[in-house]
Parts: C-alpha cells; sequence; structure tokens
C-alpha cells in the first residue's frame, strides 16, 4: 500500500517528462520513506531506470555493483564489466546515444564520496561535459544531511549550483497518518500519531486490528518489538558520543527547556552542548524556538524534543529498560507506567504540534482571514496584569493575531480557561485579535453561550481537525 507523497510524485513526474538533463538531490532522514518513494517512482519507469543503491565499500566495488544495475536496463554485455572507477562509468555516456530517458537513482551517494573524496569533483565534471547534453534524469538520495550539506550546497564544493531541484521529504503530517489506520477513530489516530510521529516504518507496524494498548505492548514494549531498541540503534547509525547526545535530551524530557538548565544537568560547558543541539535539531530529533514575532529574543530561546517516537520513548521507556529485559511483563508494566491519566498529559504536549499543522494547512489552503508571517508559540511577560503568559499557537502578520488555546483533556473548556486566554491576547500588540480554542471535550454551555455569536471565537475539536 502507499498513501500520501501526491506533492512529491507530482514533481518526480514533471522533472521525468521535462527532457533536458535533471539533478534532483532528494533528501531526508533515517526510514523517513525516500527510498519506498523512489521505488514506487521508479516502477512505471523500470524498463529505463537504473536504481542503485551504495555502500560503504571501496569505489571498485560499487562501481562494479552500478554497472550491473546499468547493464540490465542498457544491456551492454559484458564490456560493463572492465569499468573500474567512476570516471570510467561516466565517460562511457560521453559515446552512447539513449534511445529513451535514462532515470539514474543513486541511494546513499554520500557513501562514494566517502569511499572517494574526490567524486564529487568527478560527477561534476561528468554533469559538464557529458551528462548535460544527454536525456538524463539523475536522483541522488541520501540521509546523511551534514554530508550533503557540505557536498551539495557549499558554494567551494564543486557539484554547488548543478542540481536541478530539490526535495527534502518530511515525515508524514498526521492527517497521513490516519491513512494507515481505517478502523481507528480520529481520536485513536491522533493518539497513535502523537506516540509514533510521522515515520512511515513506525506507523505501518501499528496493526489497526488491535488496540493502541496491544500494539504499544507488542511493538515499543517487549524486547521484542522493533521500537523497542529503535532509538538507541538510530542514534548508534547516526552519531558518536551516543551517551551524551542521549543525557541532552533526557535533560529536556525532564524539562529543562534553555541552555542553561540544560547545562546543569548535563553537567557541561554550553559550548559544547549548544554543538550537539544544534545536530540534534539538525536530524529532526529536537527543535528550538524563540517567542513568535520577536526574533530579536534570541536569548529566550527554548528547546524541546520534536520526534514524537523520540519523546516516547524518554519519557516511558528510556529509565525501565533494564526492568522491561525479563523483571516485569509488558502487560503489568503497561498498567503501571502507562496510565491513562500519563498518556493523556504526554499527548497534550504533542496536541498544540498537531494543532499548529491544521492551522498551517488552513492557511495554506486559502481559508483563513490572513496570511500570517509566522506561526509559533508565545511566551513572555504580560505588562497590564504584569504576570508570565503562555501562548499555545500565535498567527501574526503586520495588523492581525490568531491567538490558540490547546486543550488535550477529558473536560470542557471553561469560563475561567476562556479569561486566562483572553489576558494573555493584552500581550500581543495587533489592531485585530481573534481566537481559536482547540479543545478535545470542547467547551462548557456558559463558554458556547458567551461566544457563540462572536466570529472572533473559533472552537475546534479532534472531529474537526480531520475534517
Amino acid at each position: 500500500m502507499f498513501i500520501g507523497r501526491k506533492k512529491e510524485l507530482k514533481l518526480l513526474e514533471e522533472l521525468y517528462n521535462s527532457q533536458k538533463f535533471e539533478m534532483l538531490i532528494l533528501r531526508g532522514r533515517i526510514k523517513v520513506g525516500k527510498s519506498y518513494l523512489l521505488n514506487h517512482f521508479s516502477k512505471k519507469y523500470q524498463n529505463n531506470t537504473v536504481f542503485f543503491t551504495a555502500d560503504k565499500s571501496a569505489e571498485k566495488s560499487n562501481v562494479k555493483s552500478f554497472c550491473e544495475e546499468l547493464n540490465n536496463v542498457l544491456k551492454f554485455g559484458t564490456f560493463l564489466n572492465s569499468f573500474e572507477t567512476w570516471k570510467d562509468v561516466f565517460s562511457f555516456f560521453k559515446d552512447i546515444e539513449l534511445k529513451q530517458r535514462l532515470v539514474i537513482i543513486i541511494d546513499e551517494f554520500t557513501y562514494l564520496h566517502s569511499s572517494n573524496p574526490a567524486f564529487d569533483s568527478i560527477l561534476q565534471n561528468a554533469i559538464d561535459r557529458v551528462l548535460k547534453q544527454k536525456n538524463i534524469f539523475l536522483i541522488l538520495c541520501g540521509s546523511e544531511v551534514s554530508t550533503i550539506e557540505d557536498i551539495i550546497d557549499d558554494s567551494t564544493k564543486p557539484l554547488y549550483g548543478r542540481k536541478t531541484a530539490e526535495l527534502k521529504l518530511e515525515p508524514f503530517s498526521y492527517l497521513e497518518a490516519k491513512e494507515f489506520f481505517p478502523k481507528y477513530s480520529n481520536e485513536e489516530a491522533l493518539t497513535v500519531y502523537s506516540i509514533l510521529g510521522g515515520t512511515p516504518l513506525y506507523l505501518s507496524l501499528f496493526d489497526d486490528g488491535l488496540s493502541i494498548r496491544e500494539n504499544i505492548i507488542k511493538n515499543c514494549l517487549s524486547t521484542t518489538g522493533y521500537l523497542f531498541n529503535e532509538v538507541e540503534n538510530l542514534l548508534r547509525m547516526e552519531l558518536k558520543e551516543t551517551s551524551f547526545y542521549k543525557n541532552i535530551m533526557l535533560a529536556i524530557n525532564s524539562g529543562a527547556s534553555n541552555l542553561n538548565t540544560i547545562r546543569d544537568k548535563v553537567g557541561e560547558d554550553s559550548a559544547k552542548i549548544s554543538k550537539y543541539i544544534s545536530v540534534l535539531i539538525n536530524l529532526g530529533y529536537i527543535k528550538k524556538e524563540i517567542p513568535c514575532g520577536e526574533k530579536d529574543r534570541i536569548r529566550n530561546t527554548l528547546y524541546s524534543i520534536s520526534d514524537n517516537y523520540f519523546a516516547f520513548y524518554f519519557a516511558f521507556i528510556f529509565k525501565h529498560r533494564n526492568i522491561l529485559n525479563g523483571f516485569i511483563s509488558p502487560e503489568i508494566f503497561y498498567e503501571k507506567e502507562i496510565t491513562n491519566e500519563k498518556l493523556n498529559a504526554f499527548i497534550g504536549k504533542r496536541f498544540e504540534d498537531i494543532c499548529k499543522a491544521y492551522l498551517k494547512q488552513q492557511f495554506y489552503l486559502g481559508k483563513m482571514p490572513f496570511y500570517p508571517q509566522e506561526i509559533g508559540r508565545w511566551w513572555g511577560n504580560n505588562p497590564i496584569l504584569k504576570k508570565q503568559e503562555e501562548i499555545d499557537i500565535l498567527a501574526l502578520d503586520d495588523e492581525n493575531a490568531i491567538i490558540c488555546e490547546c486543550k488535550y483533556t477529558n473536560e470542557k473548556f471553561d469560563l475561567k480557561q476562556l479569561k486566562d486566554l483572553e489576558q494573555s491576547a493584552l500581550c500581543i500588540n495587533k489592531e485585530n485579535k481573534s481566537f481559536i480554542i482547540f479543545s478535545k471535550s470542547g467547551v462548557t454551555t456558559k463558554v458556547e453561550e458567551l461566544i457563540i455569536d462572536d466570529s472572533n471565537y473559533k472552537v475546534l475539536t479532534i472531529e474537526d481537525l480531520y475534517r
């Protein structure tokens, strides 16, 4: 089953149909579905697609594997077996006429640079002297974000300026994730997304023929479950000093949200922590925020875990890994540690990001009264009431503000919470202000009576998020 990726497939088709040389850089974090997308796209053109996945072996070995895939398409026989370098391969294209458009997909292409640092120079020469004149659609795909940026985006490097298109593949949205679970209610789908995030592989592991509890026990808490060791495996694959990175995320998970409090918990100097935080941000595991609309308040930066499954893992599993290894059954552990109260509190933190994604989509579709310059959280001092305020989501342009409250509780949004929301609006200096209440359980009758005829107020439930 292939889900979503309509925009991405449209771009691939457009580049294929251009009938001129194209070089697409497809990047994205591990297991976000890059190879799956390319496999799906290439099935349509399997007779003229060379799909090669590089590995960490020497250049000669990679060249041999590539030529085998190339020969499957071009049918040149044993001639291609003589090539040992990438120079040989690219020189070969100079003297051949392609009868139809040729798609060349090189997955994990950064490995080729690792085995031969001159690979980017060789490819640059090939593009400029040979490939640009050929009916070739070249796709370079990789997960090593920092290496790709160094090879492709650095203006001092040979391949700078050679790409004709770029695509960063993001995890699925909460709406796309719902397609994995046709049997689940919207609330159940939102719960699963809050736990797993938008990584396609993780979503495919959960079976909507089972309860969410059963899926968590099977996939996350059982030592044989795929997700039990997933975070540890990812960190080992992508990072050195994994324990230090884990300490940073554990500090953030425990409530340390700024550099000083993270430093105090981790016990290292700020410069080193900042460097490691930047790596985690680049990988998409944590995020940094400044108050929406206040770019000058860089010192007020806050950090949080952005990847849903990382957040779930550090909240519920990490510190209990030893006892889950044979000292307690996953079923008993679930009943003791993942109570409805704890799970709802966890989902409540992810709920804000889901509401933010909904709001962005509404703006994108032109369903809102203005187009925002910024959307994000806001926190700071209320100059009128002389107290600290927080706004879950704020959307701004020069004259307008939409102020949002996100409540994921079984209680209805009440009058006190409405008053708090309106007081927080005093901090926002905009001419036109309106309010959106995102509430799992809706609002009380008294709140509804107050705002029902006021166009500046809107109430949205979970069901509305999926319409």
